[in-house]
């Protein structure tokens, strides 16, 4: 039950988010979906912790997400231009809003359909099909950060937003590949770097915290080109992903390493390359 209990709670800041929006309260919002964010995340961690995964548990978590990742933030932006929305302009953003929520629930219900498929290659591990749907969440809300951050101006003008409704909505239901943080690896050599920026984040979240969060909001969204162009790489040359795991070295990256053509050296006469030699990548 303990894990589902944690799903029904990431599920109630969800809506309460929904509730202070509609109040004009949007950091108590933000707050919310800051703990919903942080709930999600646990629920299927303490499942497996317990050994208490389920199908029930699958599905609940689903649906919930679908409601705290897709309804939910659709409603907080347009509460935030709602006091505008008049005639076909205010049509226009419920229509946003809709395809928003829409975009969720069907990309989450391909992304069910995608673990139980095991004819996909080992490199697709390493990626989302789209943007996921708790950064698709977060991106939706950037109107709301800047309105926090900024006050009133271009970014909280209705036609920007229901702009932004729909282009988030396309991200996350396209095909374009992501980076699951999943599979990320840090080696020891970069592990210093990665303290280091976790500890100007933290810093800048209880200074600056809107800013902050659209600083990486935006470090997010430029991640995608990179992430298309490794995904493009790997599907080239698969063999070099099952060979060495989630990251290939940099000075292999580029070129295909096997299968290698067998050839003799001249001294020696022994076969270099193909099964019975596989040069190292690591």
């Amino acid at each position: 039950m303990l894990p589902n209990l944690v799903t029904l709670l990431a599920l109630a800041c969800g809506l309460t988010a929904i509730r202070e929006a509609l109040a004009g309260n949007y950091r108590m919002v933000i707050l919310l979906l800051v703990a919903e964010a942080i709930l999600d995340g646990m629920d299927g961690r303490l499942a497996r912790a317990l050994g208490a995964t389920s199908g029930m548990g699958e599905q609940l978590d689903s649906l919930c997400d679908a409601i705290g990742f897709g309804v939910a933030p659709a409603m907080v932006v347009y509460s935030l231009i709602h006091p505008h929305a008049h005639g076909g302009v205010g049509a226009l953003a419920w229509f946003a809003a809709l395809f928003y929520a829409c975009t969720i629930v069907l990309r989450l219900a391909r992304f069910n359909t995608l673990i139980d498929d095991h004819t996909l290659p080992l490199y697709h591990k390493e990626f989302f099909v789209g943007v996921p749907a708790p950064a698709a969440a977060w991106l939706v809300l950037a109107p709301v950060l800047a309105y926090q951050a900024f006050g009133h101006g271009w970014w909280s003008n209705i036609w920007v937003c229901s702009a932004w409704l729909l282009v988030v909505g396309v991200l996350a239901f396209s095909r374009l590949p992501t980076y699951s943080a999943k599979t990320v690896k840090v080696t020891k050599r970069f592990a210093p770097v990665l303290l280091l920026v976790a500890v100007v984040l933290i810093a800048g979240l209880f200074t600056f915290l809107y800013p902050t969060i659209l600083i990486v909001l935006l470090v997010y969204l430029c991640h995608i080109p990179f992430a298309v162009r490794r995904f493009v790489w790997l599907s080239h040359h698969p063999e070099a992903w099952e060979s060495v795991g989630y990251r290939i070295p940099r000075r292999h990256r580029g070129r295909p390493r096997f299968p290698r053509r067998a050839s003799a050296t001249p001294r020696t006469g022994r076969v270099r390359g193909g099964r019975g030699h596989r040069p190292s990548l690591h």
